[in-house]
This record gives C-alpha cells, sequence and structure tokens, in this order.
C-alpha cells in the first residue's frame, strides 16, 4: 500500500447568517447554542443529510430510487440503522447501512461509513470500486468535522436519542483535498498503458493522439478499468486498432492543432474514424469495474490510440501524464458484452454575452441496460442535467453536475434499464460572457453537448449469440463516428417488411445522394456513407441531413463531414 499524503485546507474566521430561527456560518454548519437540546441523531440530520445529501435522496428522486435509500428525516434513521445495502457487494461483504453495534468495528461495517469517508478515497476506489461513487456525488466532501461527528455517533452505538458526542467536533471545517496524481501499479491481469510526462502548454488547449504498439493476439475481455491523470487534464480517451487496420507511427505526438491554434483536420479525421473508442474519463482518478459477468471486448488487434486533452496550464512549466490499467478476465467469465455509445448534439449557437440553455432529446431504438454515464461539455457550461422521456420514469432527473471540467462519473449498480422508445432529455445551460458567438468546436473555448455511456445489450445472453428480437418501431438512430472522415455508419430499424428511401440532404434542402431505396425486411439495419454525393464526387466540410422515409412518414437527423 502507498503512503498518502492527506492535505487539509483550513478555513478562517467563519461569517455567520441565520436561516429558519437558527444561525449558521459561511459553510452552512449550524452554531449550537449551550442550552440546544438537540440529539446526535437530530444534528447529523439537520447538518449533514439536510444539508448534503436529500436533494437527491428524497422519494421520487432517481438517486433515492437507484440506491433504494432516502434520507428525509421522517424515514432517514429506520433507512439506515441495522439496515442492509442496496449495493449487491457491499451486503455480500457483510456490511449494514449503519452498525448498531458499538466501538471501532462498528465504522468498519458500515456502508455509510465507507461512502461518506473521503480522506481514504484511495482505499474506496481501489479495494472496492464496485461499491459505487462516494458521497456528496459531485459536491464537495464533508468536512473534516462532520466526519469526525458522524464517527464518533456510530462508535456510540448509532442512537435515536440522546446527545452522545461532542459538538465541538464541528469547529473543523477543514476538508480532505484530492492528491494531485497517483502513479498505478501494473495491474496483475490486464494491460498498463502510461502516457509521458509531456509537456502542457500555457495559452492554449494541447489535444493529441498517440500510438503505442501493443499486440493482443486475441480478444480480450475488460471488466475494469483504472486511470490516473496529473491536473490540468480535461479527458483521456483510449481506442484500439483491429487486428489487419494500418496503424500511426508510434511515439509521435499527432497534435490536433498547433501552437497558434490552427487545427489539422487530417488528425481530428484519424480521431474518429481510423481507431475504436474503448474507454475513457474525465476525471482525474477513476477506478470502474463492471458488474460481474459483464466486460467491454478488447478485439485482437496492433496497438492503442491515446487521446490526451489538457486545457492550458497556469504556468508554462506544467507537465501532463496519464496512467491507465486495463483489467482483464478470461472469456468464459463473461455472459453480457458491454458497449459504449453517446448522444451527441452538434447544433450549438450561444449568442454573446447571453445564458443560453439548450434541451435535446435521444430515443433508444432497443432496450439497454446502463452501468455507466458521464456528461460532456466545456468551460461556458453552467449545468448539465440529464431527465428520462417516456414509461413510467418520465421528467425523474438521472444525472446533474456543474463541473464541466471533470464531471462526474455515474455508476448504476444495478444497472438503469432504458426501454425501447424511451429517452433521455439533455438540457444544458452555458454562460457566453465573451463578445463572440460559440458554437460546437474541439477547444474548451468552443462548446459540446454529450451523454456517454456504457450499457449492454439483455437479449444478448452470450457472447456473439443474440436472440432475435424484431423492433417494435421503426426508426432512424443518430450515425456513428460523427463528427467523420472517410466513413460513418447510419443504423435504422423496421418493424415490418416496407419500402424505405435513406437519402443525404445539404442543409439547402438539396439532394446530395440516396443510398437506399428498395424493400427491406423487418430487423435492425446499418448503411455506411463514405462521403460522396451521387457522381462519386467528395463533398466539402459540413453539416448534413439524412432522412429516412418508411411506413409514410418521415424521419431526419443530422452528421457532421470533416475534410
Amino acid at each position: 500500500m502507498k503512503n498518502i499524503m492527506v492535505v487539509l485546507v483550513l478555513v478562517g474566521a467563519p461569517s455567520i447568517w441565520a436561516h429558519d430561527g437558527e444561525e449558521h456560518d459561511e459553510t452552512g454548519r449550524l452554531i449550537l447554542d449551550s442550552d440546544d437540546q438537540r440529539s446526535t441523531w437530530q444534528l447529523i440530520q439537520q447538518q449533514v443529510f439536510d444539508h448534503h445529501c436529500i436533494s437527491c435522496h428524497k422519494a421520487g428522486a432517481a438517486f433515492a430510487r437507484q440506491s433504494n435509500l432516502v434520507l428525509t428525516a421522517d424515514v432517514a434513521y429506520q433507512q439506515l440503522v441495522g439496515a442492509a445495502p442496496h449495493n449487491k457487494s457491499a451486503a455480500a461483504d457483510g456490511l449494514v447501512r449503519v452498525s448498531a453495534a458499538s466501538g471501532a468495528a462498528a465504522v468498519e461495517q458500515s456502508f455509510l461509513w465507507e461512502k461518506i469517508n473521503a480522506p481514504e478515497q484511495v482505499h474506496f476506489y481501489r479495494d472496492h470500486p464496485q461499491y459505487g461513487a462516494l458521497m456528496p456525488l459531485g459536491g464537495d466532501p464533508l468536512s473534516n468535522g462532520e466526519l469526525a461527528f458522524v464517527r464518533a455517533w456510530i462508535e456510540a452505538g448509532a442512537p435515536q436519542q440522546d446527545r452522545v458526542v461532542d459538538t465541538a467536533l464541528l469547529a473543523d471545517v477543514s476538508r480532505y483535498q484530492v492528491p494531485e496524481f497517483l502513479p498505478l501499479e501494473p495491474p496483475e491481469n490486464g494491460i498498463q498503458i502510461h502516457l509521458g510526462p509531456f509537456e502542457v502548454w500555457s495559452d492554449i488547449d494541447r489535444e493529441f493522439l498517440y500510438f503505442q504498439p501493443y499486440v493482443t493476439p486475441e480478444d480480450l475481455y475488460i471488466n475494469g478499468y483504472e486511470i490516473s491523470m496529473r491536473g490540468g487534464s480535461h479527458h483521456f480517451v483510449l481506442k484500439n486498432y483491429p487486428d489487419g487496420e494500418e496503424v500511426p507511427a508510434a511515439g509521435v505526438f499527432r497534435e490536433y492543432r498547433n501552437r497558434e491554434g490552427k487545427t489539422n483536420f487530417l488528425v481530428v479525421a484519424e480521431s474518429n474514424v481510423l481507431s475504436n473508442f474503448l474507454l475513457g474519463t474525465q476525471t482525474p482518478y477513476v477506478n470502474f469495474q463492471f458488474p460481474p459477468g459483464v466486460a467491454l471486448r478488447l478485439p485482437a488487434g496492433n496497438g492503442f490510440d491515446l487521446n490526451s486533452h489538457y486545457v492550458p496550464a497556469e504556468d508554462s512549466g506544467e507537465m501532463g501524464e496519464v496512467f491507465a490499467n486495463i483489467y482483464t478476465v478470461e472469456r468464459d467469465a463473461v455472459e453480457y458484452v458491454a458497449e459504449q455509445a453517446n448522444f451527441s448534439n452538434l447544433d450549438i449557437n450561444l449568442p454573446p454575452n447571453e445564458v443560453t440553455t439548450l434541451t435535446r432529446t435521444f430515443r433508444f431504438g432497443e432496450t439497454r441496460e446502463v452501468i455507466q454515464m458521464w456528461s460532456h461539455a466545456h468551460e461556458k457550461m453552467v449545468e448539465f442535467a440529464i431527465e428520462i422521456v417516456g414509461g413510467d420514469r418520465d421528467g425523474e432527473l438521472i444525472y446533474w453536475t456543474n463541473d464541466w471540467q471533470h464531471p462526474p462519473l455515474l455508476k448504476f449498480d444495478p444497472p438503469l434499464t432504458m426501454r425501447q422508445g424511451e429517452g433521455w432529455k439533455l438540457i444544458t445551460t452555458y454562460n457566453n460572457w465573451t463578445d463572440d458567438t460559440v458554437r460546437f468546436g474541439l477547444l474548451s473555448t468552443d462548446e459540446m453537448q454529450f451523454a456517454f455511456y456504457i450499457f449492454y445489450n439483455p437479449r444478448k445472453t452470450a457472447i456473439g449469440a443474440e436472440r432475435e428480437v424484431l423492433p417494435q418501431t421503426t426508426q432512424l438512430a443518430q450515425n456513428f463516428p460523427n463528427p467523420f472522415n472517410n466513413g460513418t455508419t447510419i443504423p435504422f430499424s423496421l418493424a415490418r417488411q416496407i419500402e424505405v428511401e435513406l437519402s443525404i440532404y445539404n442543409l439547402a434542402g438539396q439532394k446530395v445522394k440516396t443510398l437506399v431505396q428498395a424493400v427491406l425486411g423487418a430487423g435492425n439495419h446499418r448503411v455506411i456513407w463514405d462521403g460522396r454525393d451521387a457522381t462519386g464526387a467528395e463533398i466539402a466540410t459540413g453539416v448534413y441531413l439524412y432522412r429516412l422515409r418508411a411506413e409514410g412518414r418521415r424521419e431526419i437527423r443530422k452528421l457532421l463531414l470533416l475534410r
């Protein structure tokens, strides 16, 4: 076990404010009178749960449903003390949400303590990645005083009545700060990728591709991954080249743009077309384990393309560096093959000096079990929310963040079931404080609206074997990759045998090319477009429309071609 330095930031004398007849300091901590008669449990409810937790853990909220845990004052004690955790791995390890036993052993038996103990987060994510994410999700950790107060309450037997903990502990408002960077030990079963150290530019984003040869003679199955990045990172994406594909030169930084900001569109095209997206993160440290029996498939191939994006550093001397561990299991241990996917909105137009909210709804063409989700936007983002559309959970908030650079990576255990025809509504608010219109682009000064997720298809009962289930509706799906250069795949589904027409149009409404005009059978279909018009000529960079006409109705989506 590595020695980890814990850095505490001490906050100066707090100011005082009043709310509902009580006094609080600027951190929200209650200031107690000497004659205050509230029990330790009541103070925990009001200081910790009411202040940090119930916005997510209240009746009907998505996170409350996912964890089967409500922390409002009317039910929180019964939901916690002596109750079994909803997390299957924690229950299998013999934990309860809060142990009613006393002493230090009770703390070790309490799942609540595992979930809030930020100073031990390296242990949490490295030794128990199946426990989900630390709480509060996406917010500051509890203060060291709050942690000490909760721990002492558990050690005292977690009573509902009586004052059993000295309230002076709450005076400590210092908080744990995450260590900047943790090098990783190589995995016993798997592959380690190490990128850098490399220079981070001080005046403009630096984003590049970097190919590392690594021959995998047969398919491997990934049941977890761990990534650690130096400060200043925006994202890291690991891609792979399938067997037989021509690979780029090894050990060369293929820059997305030069120091003057001129984009290299060939490199951008390579990123979207030539290699396959395998896994990625925007979180500086992540340790993600797939549910038992679920794994990503790493096809036999010749190496990895590493896509690293760093935003300008405060000084030109800062360096970037990434470690990525890929953990593998035997094929016999895999029941479901997971896949990466995303919903993307490229139609972004943010007027200068205005706050703009963009809302876009995407629907699922098949039932999917979602096990991971995260958002992606840039520096103008104020908040990013995702709501369910359709079904019995219509309108339910399932994701929220106000951190554009390192949004939370949300794990769903059990999986979030999204049925065919249901969807996600992406609601993103941007503050364009500049004097220029901001549009879609790759720089952190441009903007994006993406929702990435990992899922598995419950119909795939074994690797390579899928039980045939016909689509219930005729539907056009989003092309991939998008943006693209040399070619892109357009998927669509047909509920029955019917004549269809699939065509490409420019924004002026002129037809560029008809890809399909035929009678096709019921099922899922895919058509590849090479970016050429009806004469075979390459068409220019730009946004184009593709339209599916079937069963007397039309469905249209956008795609982006980059030359």
